[in-house]
């Protein structure tokens, strides 16, 4: 069977690209596993299609017995022309190597509206869920039209992937088509990684964009509370303009700010911090919730999202309402004045999490929905 994956491969893998080295911002980390276990599947013809700008000619690489596409796409004005460039490319592509699927991978670029256009069988894999996401806080202007752009796509594509009940519960507001959850699986590095929390510095984590969707203008002010004064947050995470610099000359002295860092560094932060935070308002399934989980520590997130089908109340951390910053610092403090609730928590249903976030799943219940007719 073959089957053409259309996604933003982190090509700097690929060892013709290796000398560009990893990126510092987010990328889709959860693809390189997925390719490494599909190496093995013999009975597949796997080709994949990335659209990049390191290169300015289309080139073919051939990695772990698949075949990756790389084609050369502009900086700006994509969105605007409904990526008329970039779906030409990919339809010469595909019609070159006549798929039996196309699998398009998230509504954030061009990758699923390539796939539901393109003429051929088609599956759509989410990340996040724009349509939803600018319902709940301030986005920027693209994500707007982009979620326009998603409601088509939903209305189009054959079959949906989602990672959590809790996504699949959003799309059926949206879209009858069949839908399947397929969980995105954990990097390995993180299995390998040791919990080792240093008593005498509590400390929280925090992971992602400084933006309003993340939820962290409530944390900031949490750790104003009296209660969380002999503990410290740390945020790791990039984000400028006004609204971000704002958030950032009022925090106080227990809160610090790395801006951007490696996934390297996620690593060690997790490893060190007492436990995670994340206040979001709206998240499809964020990876370092996966990630923490792996490593065995406790979570303080909200009900807005899929990782919160990751969290019992009380057993591996805490479920707070978007926007309710006492109740954030309340439950932060149960955890962050002792360390042993930290340890137990952290220890509950740890192998079950460590099994359900196994990169060998993700790809053996790909492999079912590519054989389903």
């Amino acid at each position: 069977m073959r089957v053409a994956i259309l996604a933003q491969f982190p090509i700097h893998l690929l060892p013709e690209f290796a000398h560009l080295g990893e990126p510092r911002r987010h990328y889709a980390t959860w693809l390189p596993q997925l390719s490494a276990s599909f190496a093995s599947a013999t009975d597949f013809e796997f080709h994949w299609i990335t659209l990049t700008t390191e290169v300015t000619a289309p080139q073919t690489v051939t990695f772990q017995n698949q075949t990756f596409h790389l084609l050369p796409t502009a900086t700006r004005r994509r969105a605007s022309t409904l990526f008329a460039q970039d779906r030409k490319a990919i339809a010469t592509v595909l019609d070159r190597i006549a798929p039996d699927l196309v699998h398009g991978w998230g509504t954030e670029d061009v990758y699923a509206l390539a796939a539901v256009t393109s003429g051929y069988r088609n599956l759509v894999s989410m990340a996040g869920l724009l349509s939803y996401y600018v319902l709940k806080t301030k986005m920027h202007p693209r994500d707007y039209f982009q979620a326009m752009v998603e409601l088509f796509v939903l209305r189009k594509a054959e079959r949906i992937t989602v990672e959590t009940e809790w996504g699949r519960k959003i799309l059926r507001r949206r879209t009858s088509r069949p839908i399947d959850l397929v969980e995105y699986g954990v990097r390995p590095t993180f299995f390998e990684a040791k919990w080792d929390p240093d008593p005498a510095r509590p400390t929280a984590l925090f992971v992602g964009s400084i933006s309003p969707r993340k939820g962290i203008q409530d944390l900031i002010p949490a750790f104003n509370d009296d209660r969380l004064k002999n503990a410290e947050l740390i945020v790791a995470g990039a984000g400028s303009g006004p609204w971000a610099d704002a958030l950032r000359s009022s925090s106080p002295p227990n809160v610090r700010w790395l801006g951007q860092v490696s996934p390297a560094e996620i690593r060690q932060e997790l490893q060190r911090a007492w436990c995670l935070v994340l206040p979001t308002r709206c998240d499809t399934s964020p990876n370092v919730v996966k990630e923490a989980r792996v490593i065995g520590l406790p979570i303080v997130t909200t009900s807005e999202g899929g990782q919160s089908d990751y969290i019992q109340q009380g057993k591996n951390g805490f479920l707070v309402n978007p926007g309710e910053v006492l109740n954030l610092s309340i439950r932060l403090a149960e955890l962050l004045t002792e360390l042993q609730n930290c340890r137990e928590m952290g220890a509950w249903r740890h192998n079950q999490a460590r099994e359900h976030f196994r990169p060998t799943r993700t790809a053996e219940l790909f492999l079912q929905n590519y054989r389903t007719p």
